[in-house]
């Protein structure tokens, strides 16, 4: 077998460059429309609407905020009760799937803290055993008696776009 080296025409490495600037263009225009659209101001729809019809004893919707997960998007919101008792399975999961169903992006995760309004004795609002009921969403804990959830889509369905 004999060794005999390789003449490498300008032709194909002039067509190597030009593919791999093609690719890197390409790339590059993709991270831009990221970057414009993470500038943007996020929509949340009609979320604290529905928050507040699906379950009653939430009075306002509060601290909506966006930030970027991993390859998707985290909502964060906080919510006030009229009192202080924690939440029952079914209203959290109420509040969850309103959210779900309202929200005009697919988040891959949902924190959520609650509280209690002033008058009703002003204190934090245990979100904790709700959660635990929820199977299969998946629950870990954040801030004071609140719940970060993730695979809404196990127990809501597919996420798809409000009409």
């Amino acid at each position: 077998m004999s060794m005999t080296p390789r003449l490498v025409s300008r032709r194909t490495i002039f067509a190597v460059t030009l593919a791999c600037a093609l690719l890197c263009s390409a790339l590059s225009a993709c991270s831009i429309e990221t970057l414009r659209a993470e500038k943007a101001p996020p929509d949340y729809g009609e979320v604290s609407s529905a928050v507040t019809a699906a379950v009653p004893r939430v009075v306002e919707v509060r601290d909506l905020g966006r930030s970027l997960n991993g390859f998707s998007y985290r909502l964060s919101l906080s919510i006030v009760t009229d009192s202080a008792d924690p939440f029952t399975g079914d209203e959290l999961d109420a509040l969850v799937e309103a959210i779900w169903r309202t929200l005009p992006w697919e988040p891959n995760t949902i924190e959520l803290t609650a509280g209690a309004e002033p008058r009703a004795g002003d204190g934090v609002v245990d979100l904790r055993a709700a959660a635990a009921t929820l199977e299969p969403l998946g629950v870990t804990n954040a801030g004071q008696g609140g719940v970060s959830l993730t695979d809404m889509d196990a127990r809501y369905g597919d996420w798809k776009e409000p009409k």
